[in-house]
């Protein structure tokens, strides 16, 4: 196994499908690279762990601050030999133990603990990678200590191919790829077991010093460092990173490399101090064309175009390096990524997780959707804001090239089965599907909130790990609102909407409507999906837009539109992942009806000489009321009106007996009002009792009581009661009147709804005055 050639040779990518050889079925991410490594007759892992927990300390017990990997590989033999120092810092008191993944096949010839030799720990069986070590005395809380790990070994592959010999033009070449949990199959590291969860949130500093023949490069992550000639002629690469990053992104790579480098300046928006960094590239001699060149050396556009939308390069002190490697596809290794091909998807893919994936990480395999899903929508973005693009086109038709196919669709972003890659890395779910699930979420949040969406996320977990709910976490922060029904439907759930969608017009009092439904025919075990879908109504008179958010497997909205609509499109900017939006005729059975109109509107803040005397609202149809279904509260107190009911305007008066005095007020309807034709409840319900524009009332289905705000304002003259902008005797008249019934609000001069001598003063402070300001 360790002598096998790498199972995937060609310039096939795993990340982006611009360099495929195979057709394009379910996409070539590093699902394709297992497929190809079962063909090859290669396992694509170990067995997963018999029992994958046993009597060790806590992941978070430690906090690895650097490794120092200091190893010599030799192509012809194969074997690995070296050492990794690990400077750890306890985050417990009494540490007596540290837990490290290196495969069995390794042999661990010493360990010293602070320089002083320690005992060996036990070989791991084949059921896991991690052999604990005894420390040499209990270790207090945040005290620091080294670990030095000696060992040798031929290494044997996994995964994706984690340690791969072969060559190239007759030339050795021996590179790394870890990810998701097989660090261990060629360095001793703190690391999560294979075929687990794991953790990828304990991150540290990086050194290494990689031994080769004298003809051969070493590169990995970082800057380089030297390189120094040894007495028997082999040489030494010394790289080092000081950003510190999680254990499956730490690589090498060695073969006679051609190397060159740009210098890149990047200037923030806005000002702000130019961020010079470079660019370093290593290709095969014979892949080191100019095209091959031209193609990698499209990163600095790449970048002008990222940073803008996801903020500076978050490793600019130490560049951003690309190296040929035998492995399908390509792997962001942090600040190094190895790529097979030229591809700009798969480049700015790779790209993109610097941010995603690199500088934030999945804490867990659970939540890799995070990493590929944004990797992946990073391909739409370039093909969106990239020199030349058609915009939101070209965004579109990349996104609908990721479609998942509709059977596919049926399993969840979220991984639930870490125990195989194939899991781990489905094209469709993890890749395809959780692009989606971040362009739904710019969808919904809009263009200005899902950026600052995205700087949250960085700016609270840069330099760390994200689980899937601290993301949610983060929406729900930013926006204000409950993004836990999006992540359940979409993150946690299978599947994805159907929509079938039907309307007809309604006139009431002259202004026109569209009565509409939009039911979702999907697989009954899909979730019903309540994400906010646009609504666009055409009509004579132009055409308009809505928001609505389906509460059910069929939703009804009525909307006002310009003129009597003569067509609905839905989700016309594709923004949501869907199979299927066709047309069926209305269906008003089980229709709601809605409150059209309220009159003051909800939010509406008029000043107190124009002031309303009554509350009307206009239904959509004729409706079982009485005066028991609605409440107006004043400050929070029911306040009494008269009810009547106009059957021609369907519109319900609530009366009171005089204006409105400053304070705030809600109108409330009660019980359950129904359609007198067809006993359905109104559907009330008011996304926001505070806006003007939430009115049609509805969420989608019957039964949601209404309840809406407005206000009364003093305003600057409120003595002014017959609003001509004077205050005089025309206006002490009606003092007077109010003043005779004493209770009535309508000169309520100091909002305490009582008209009496206190607002007797004011008006005559008023009166002095005579004119309003």
């Amino acid at each position: 196994m360790a002598s096998a050639q790498p199972a995937t040779t060609d310039s096939h990518k795993h990340d982006e499908f611009d360099d495929c050889l195979a057709p394009l079925v379910d996409g070539c991410g590093k699902a394709e690279m297992l497929r190809r490594r079962f063909a090859a007759g290669l396992a694509p892992s170990d067995l997963p762990p018999a029992n994958p927990f046993s009597d060790r300390e806590a992941f978070s017990a430690t906090d690895v601050l650097n490794n120092s990997l200091d190893i010599a590989v030799d192509p012809t033999t194969q074997v690995i030999s070296g050492s990794n120092t690990i400077t750890v810092k306890s985050l417990v008191a009494n540490l007596t133990q540290f837990t490290f993944a290196l495969r069995s096949n390794f042999t661990v010839s010493a360990i010293e603990i602070n320089g002083v030799p320690s005992s060996l720990p036990t070989t791991p069986s084949g059921s896991s990678y991690l052999r604990t070590i005894t420390l040499n005395r209990p270790y207090a809380l945040n005290e620091v200590f080294t670990i030095k790990i000696t060992y040798s070994g031929v290494p044997v592959s996994a995964g994706f191919g984690s340690i791969t010999f072969t060559t190239q033009a007759g030339i050795p070449v021996v590179s790394s790829l870890s990810e998701p949990y097989y660090a261990g199959t060629w360095w001793p590291a703190k690391d999560g077991d294979f075929a687990q969860p794991g953790d990828n949130s304990d991150k540290a500093t990086w050194n290494l010093a990689l031994t080769t023949p004298s003809n051969l490069m070493g590169v990995s992550n970082g800057t380089p460092q030297g390189v120094d000639t040894l007495i028997d002629g082999r040489k030494r690469w010394r790289w080092q990173s000081n950003y510190q990053m999680s254990t499956y992104l730490a690589c090498f790579s060695m073969t006679n490399y051609n190397e060159h480098s740009l210098s890149y300046t990047y200037n923030p928006p806005g000002g702000g101090a130019p961020v010079t960094f470079p660019f370093r590239y290593y290709l095969y001699p014979q892949s080191d064309t100019a095209s091959n060149r031209a193609a990698w050396e499209k990163v600095p556009a790449m970048m002008d175009v990222l940073q803008p939308i996801y903020g500076v390069y978050p490793f600019a002190n130490e560049g951003y390096g690309m190296y040929q490697f035998p492995f399908g596809g390509g792997m962001e290794h942090q600040t190094m990524t190895g790529q097979q091909g030229y591809g700009e998807s798969l480049t700015v893919h790779e790209l993109g997780h610097q941010w995603f994936g690199d500088n934030v990480t999945c804490r867990t395999w659970s939540d890799i959707w995070f990493n590929e899903g944004m990797a992946d929508y990073t391909e739409c973005l370039w093909a969106e804001k990239k020199i030349g693009s058609s915009g939101q086109a070209a965004l579109i038709s990349a996104l609908n090239s990721r479609k998942p196919s509709s059977s596919s669709v049926a399993g969840t972003v979220y991984v639930y089965n870490t125990t195989n890659d194939s899991s781990i890395f489905n094209t469709s779910l993890v890749y395809y599907k959780a692009g989606w699930v971040w362009h739904m979420l710019r969808g919904v949040m809009g263009d200005t909130t899902f950026w600052n969406f995205l700087g949250q996320i960085r700016a609270q977990y840069t330099g760390s790990a994200v689980t899937t709910d601290d993301i949610r976490a983060v929406a729900d922060a930013v926006t204000g609102k409950d993004f836990a029904p999006f992540f359940n439907q979409w993150v946690y759930l299978g599947g994805a909407p159907t929509y079938v969608k039907g309307y007809t017009p309604l006139t009431v009092n002259g202004k026109t409507y569209a009565k509409f439904h939009i039911r979702q025919s999907q697989t009954a075990s899909y979730p019903v999906f309540t994400t906010p879908i646009d609504s666009q109504f055409t009509s004579g008179a132009g055409s308009v837009t809505y928001k609505v958010a389906p509460a059910a497997r069929t939703s009804w909205f009525i909307r006002p539109t310009p003129s009597s609509p003569t067509g609905f499109n839905l989700d016309p900017n594709t923004w949501i992942l869907n199979y299927g939006k066709t047309t069926e005729t209305y269906i008003s059975t089980g229709a709601p009806p809605v409150i059209l109109e309220g009159a003051p509107v909800p939010g509406a803040a008029p000043e107190f000489r124009v002031s309303p005397s009554n509350v009307k609202l206009t239904f959509s149809e004729n409706m079982n009321l009485s005066a028991a279904n609605f409440q107006v509260l004043r400050n929070g107190s029911p306040i009494a009106f008269t009810y009547s009911w106009n059957l021609s305007t369907l519109t319900a008066t609530l009366q009171f007996d005089s204006k409105l005095s400053a304070a705030s007020y809600t109108v409330q309807s009660l019980g359950t009002p129904t359609s007198v034709a067809t006993s359905v409840a109104l559907d009330g319900d008011i996304d926001n009792p505070n806006l003007a524009s939430s009115l049609p009332s509805g969420n989608g289905a019957p039964g949601g009581g209404a309840s809406y705000n407005f206000a009364v304002v003093a305003g600057s003259c409120p003595a002014d009661l017959n609003n001509d902008n004077v205050v005089d005797d025309a206006d002490f008249v009606l003092f007077a009147t109010a003043y005779d019934v004493f209770v009535t609000m309508a000169a309520d001069l100091n909002g305490d709804a009582l008209t009496d001598d206190l607002d007797f003063v004011l008006f005559a402070q008023a009166y002095d005055l005579l004119n309003c300001p």
